[in-house]
């Protein structure tokens, strides 16, 4: 059993911090924080019949990455945080009546100050997701804004 596992089955740890971060996400999508604490989310998406590719019920990859993503962005939980860098591996098709997919991402500061996240997704004990994630905290300067 790999550490992730183990800790979705060992806790189902109520949220100790306050979400800092992409605050209107949840209002658009099925994501649930089910744990939060520094440098570490883990969140629940409910399938939906809306979230399948056609009648074979498969879910669409895209709402597999947008949940890793927020889960990504809650682990390091600063404001104005955005990925710059993702690597993703889809280990497994998921079906909408698969029920609930749990994202594990753990956050890490690298050596330039970026945060490196590693997210997990499981489905029934079953790691159907993996990803490695990078972040940025953007200050006041655009890359896009005209001086």
């Amino acid at each position: 059993m790999t550490e992730a596992e183990e800790r979705i089955e060992a806790s189902h740890q109520a949220v100790t911090e306050t979400l800092h971060t992409h605050l209107k996400i949840q209002q658009n999508h099925s994501y649930e924080i089910v744990a939060l604490e520094s440098g570490f989310a883990r969140v629940k998406l409910e399938t939906k019949s809306t979230e399948r590719i056609d009648e074979t019920d498969y879910v669409y990859e895209a709402s597999l990455f947008s949940c890793a993503n927020f889960a990504a962005v809650a682990s390091v939980n600063e404001r104005d945080t955005h990925l710059i860098s993702a690597k993703i591996e889809f280990l497994n098709p998921i079906k909408v009546e698969d029920g609930e997919i749990l994202f594990e991402a753990t956050a890490t500061t690298n050596s330039s100050g970026k945060k490196q996240i590693d997210v997990v997704g499981i489905v029934k004990g079953i790691v159907v997701f993996e990803s490695s994630f990078v972040t940025l905290k953007l200050d006041q300067k655009s890359l896009l804004k005209n001086d």
